[in-house]
Order: C-alpha cells, then structure tokens, then sequence
C-alpha cells in the first residue's frame, strides 16, 4: 500500500518546476496587464 503524500526527488522537482512555470506566467501576464494601465493612466493625465 503506497502514500500518495510520499514523493520521490524527482517527483518533486518535476512538480515544483510546473507550478513554478506557471506562477511565473501568471505574475508576467499581471505585471503586463498593471504596465498596460499604468500607462493609460499617464496618457490620460
């Protein structure tokens, strides 16, 4: 009977290297979407 709490190194770098790619995506496509308004918002001024 295995865990399925218990993983290997290789199970975990594989799993820390998806979330990291995708909390970096997500950080990039809202620091893009915050530089797009932040320069609406000088235009407008």
């Amino acid at each position: 009977m295995d865990q399925p709490l218990v993983l290997t190194p290789d199970q975990t770098r594989e799993c820390m290297r998806r979330h990291r790619g995708r909390v970096l995506g997500v950080a990039f496509t809202l620091l893009g979407l915050a530089a797009v308004f932040y320069g609406l918002a000088l235009v407008r001024m």
